[in-house]
Formats: structure tokens, sequence, C-alpha cells
């Protein structure tokens, strides 16, 4: 159950002088500038300016999940009032969660405006602000926590989204860090398809992150795998045709690989897939 102490507004933590103008949403946005080759926000794996509404809806995560992560994070928190800054935030997802885990004052960070307007987070704890990992709209020391739910490989300069995220942290702040590791995380689904190398190619493996995070003062200090869920590859199949577009793994492949990959998840339609992400904790030392 949430807490009911008084908690600083989320906005508290915003430097005014970089915020940009609330659209009718009331959250912070701007227009996008979203193409083939993708905004030079980011990595251009997915054009989120089209696919937000879809991203919303295929990204949605059921309570029980929520409560895994919850019970997976919990350990690595500092005690109080915690202030969350949510890098490339999406649709909200993981930002309206953290006031549900802990007494926690979030700030979500999203280059996407398509994505802020669908977002669907009403909590006075939660606030929207349009920006990027690599120039943080936010004042130095503001933050305990920096949370990167499946982002981080979309960065245009990862080092210099860590070297933000050093400048937004107090002394021994914590970056969490979800994501999916192809040496350990298992997608079980995936395994299915051609052009594995692709998408592999745009993940960090465990040692990449480490070398990203280490030279920027944090050391890791836990890593573990988080079950989201198991499906049939029936439902897997239907999901991967949802989010084709969606999803920076599948957009790696071809249209001819993602039909080969459907269909050989089509043939076994009830054997069970087993889907989970990995947590990382970088403490800054």
């Amino acid at each position: 159950m949430r807490s009911t102490r008084r908690m600083e507004p989320a906005a508290a933590v915003i430097d005014p002088t970089d915020r940009s103008e609330d659209p009718p949403s009331g959250a912070a946005a701007r227009s996008g500038t979203g193409g083939r080759h993708g905004p030079p926000w980011s990595q251009g794996f997915v054009d989120y300016e089209r696919v937000a509404a879809r991203y919303q809806q295929g990204r949605a995560l059921a309570a029980e999940v929520l409560d895994r992560w919850a019970s997976a994070v919990s350990p690595h928190l500092p005690s109080g009032l915690i202030r969350v800054v949510d890098v490339g935030a999406g649709t909200g997802i993981f930002a309206a969660a953290w006031p549900r885990w802990t007494t926690a004052a979030v700030v979500a960070v999203e280059p996407s405006a398509a994505m802020v307007r669908a977002a669907r987070v009403e909590d006075p704890a939660v606030s929207f602000v349009l920006g990027t990992a690599e120039a943080l709209p936010l004042r130095d020391g503001c933050a305990d926590v920096v949370w990167v739910s499946t982002a981080l490989p979309h960065f245009a300069d990862v080092h210099q989204a860590v070297r933000e995220f050093t400048r937004v942290l107090g002394h021994g702040g914590r970056v969490l860090v979800r994501t999916l590791v192809p040496s350990r995380t298992g997608t079980t689904w995936l395994d299915e398809f051609p052009g594995r190398a692709k998408w592999e190619a745009r993940c960090h493996t465990e040692q990449q992150l480490t070398e990203i995070f280490q030279p920027h003062g944090f050391e890791p200090t836990h890593a573990q795998e988080v079950l989201e869920g198991t499906e049939t590859y029936a439902e897997s199949a239907d999901w991967v045709q949802r989010m084709r577009h969606a999803d920076s793994a599948l957009t790696a492949l071809s249209d001819e690989e993602i039909a080969e990959g459907v269909q050989k998840l089509r043939s076994t339609p009830t054997k069970v897939s087993r889907v989970e992400l990995t947590l990382f904790v970088f403490t800054q030392q």
C-alpha cells in the first residue's frame, strides 16, 4: 500500500530554465522529429512518434509482474522518500509503478512527444518532462535513483547519458537498469527467429554494461533475472504481429525473417515460452 506521508512534488527536481512548455495533457512535451531513420536523440531502432499507442498497449504489464519488479528493486533502495528519475520513460508504465512500490517522487524523462501523449498516468507523485538522456533537464544532485527500462540501447550517446546520470545523482546514488542481455536473459520465443545476430547487436552484453558505467564512477553491485511471465507460442506470435514495428528486436529483422519466425511459433502453438528480463544495479562510488 502506498504511503500517505507528505512528498515533495515530482516536478520540483526539474530545472525550470530547461523545461519545455506544457502541452494540453499537462505533461511537458514538444513535437518530435521522427522519421525512417529515427530522430537525432535515439538510435532510430523504432519510430516512437508513429507507434506510441501500440507501444502502450503491447508493453502493459500485469500487476503481479510489477510486484516481482518491486521485490527485485526494493533491497537496493535507500530509506525514506526516494527521488526517482525514469529515463526513457516511454508511456510511463514504470513511472506509475514506483509510487506504488515505495514512497517516491518520480520524474519521467521522455524524448518522444507522442509517447508522452499516450501516457495515462494520473498521480501527483509523477511528472513528465520532455528531454533526452544525454541532456537531462534536471538539477544537479536532484535524484537518489535513476531507472532505465529497456531504453539504454536506444540512447544516441550512452556515455554522455551516464555522465548525466552522475550529475543528477547524489553521492552513493544508484542506476537500476532493466534490460535484455542475450547471454543470460531468457526470452524463449525469440530463439525461434532467424537473424539472431541482428537483434543481439542492438543489446549490451554484461561486460559492455560494466565498461559503460565504470569509467563514470559506478560499480556493478547486483544482477538478477526477473520472470515476467509465460505464454504459449501462439500468444507470442500474436504479440509479434502486433508489435512488429514497435519493438527494437523485431525491427532489426527483415519481413521474411519475421514471417519465418511467426510460422515456427504457430507450428507449435501450445509450446510455452518463458519471458524474463534482467535487473542490473550500478552504485556510485
